[in-house]
């Protein structure tokens, strides 16, 4: 009788067992599928998440670079052609103005006068009127 109770105790034990067992592994299983497992999912969403838009600034910060520095190079283009015509021009007055002097020079050589004044030449457009030194045209 008493090996039976024996055998009956350590049946019961290892039946206990068993089901504690059983009990532990779906709770185990329960906690890792219902709380583990989400916030695992849910901090990889937040770190992509994060990820993606630091990725993002950098292409934005990139392409603002980008239009900044072709905005620059136009802004230098049109500095440099607006510089040579501005050159051109000057050096177009410079000759009519050459041209002027040598055949003032030429007319005073061979005693002839020319009529026209600096206001009339500045009115057919061949010279620029002279700004005044200062207040009053002194």
């Amino acid at each position: 009788m008493i090996g039976q109770l024996r055998m009956g105790t350590v049946l019961a034990a290892l039946a206990v067992a068993g089901v504690a067992g059983t009990a532990g592994w779906l709770a185990r299983g329960l906690v890792v599928d219902r709380i583990e497992i989400p916030r695992v999912i849910e901090q990889q969403a937040e770190i992509c998440e994060q990820v993606a838009e630091r990725h993002a600034a950098e292409a934005v910060t990139a392409e603002q670079l980008r239009q900044f520095k072709i905005g620059e190079a136009a802004w230098d283009r049109f500095n440099q052609q607006s510089q040579a015509a501005a050159d051109d021009a000057q050096a177009k007055q410079d000759v009519l103005e050459l041209e002027l002097e040598r055949y003032a020079q030429r007319a005073r050589d061979a005693g002839r006068v020319c009529a026209l004044d600096d206001a009339d030449l500045e009115l057919i457009g061949v010279r620029q009127a002279a700004e005044p030194a200062g207040p009053g045209g002194r």
